[in-house]
């Protein structure tokens, strides 16, 4: 075998074992749905959704918000939050996080506008 066939053939076997172990690593990945997250600025709050949501909307309406995740409503109009069908009166200076688990459920935190960002809940 002549030395140009040899070292060839160690290229294509080296490219081989590379694909193999790229798909190995790659079904390793975890599977589950990714987390995102949007903030909105409705006036001087902050609406942030996160979580493990499908689709969510947004409309604008005259001096507020609403968004549409998945099944679940919520709504920021000057200094009220509706969730669900729930009222809510924000205080001043009150920011909301709305986190969706991967089960669907609907988790409302309320934030000062100066704290940090909150960690995700615990599942």
């Amino acid at each position: 075998m002549s030395w140009p066939k040899r070292i060839l053939i160690g290229l294509g076997l080296g490219v081989g074992l590379l694909i193999v172990l790229v798909l190995v690593i790659s079904s390793w990945a975890p599977g589950g749905p990714a987390s995102q997250a949007v903030a909105m600025t409705v006036g001087d709050r902050t609406l942030t959704v996160a979580g493990h949501y499908k689709e969510m909307r947004q409309e604008s309406l005259p001096g507020g918000l609403r968004v549409i995740v998945d099944k679940h409503q919520i709504t920021v109009e000057n200094s009220q939050l509706t969730t669900d069908g729930k009222v809510q009166v924000l205080e001043p200076g009150q920011d909301v996080v709305a986190w969706v688990h991967e089960d669907g459920r609907l988790e409302i935190k309320f934030v000062r506008a100066d704290a940090a960002s909150p960690s995700p809940p615990a599942e």
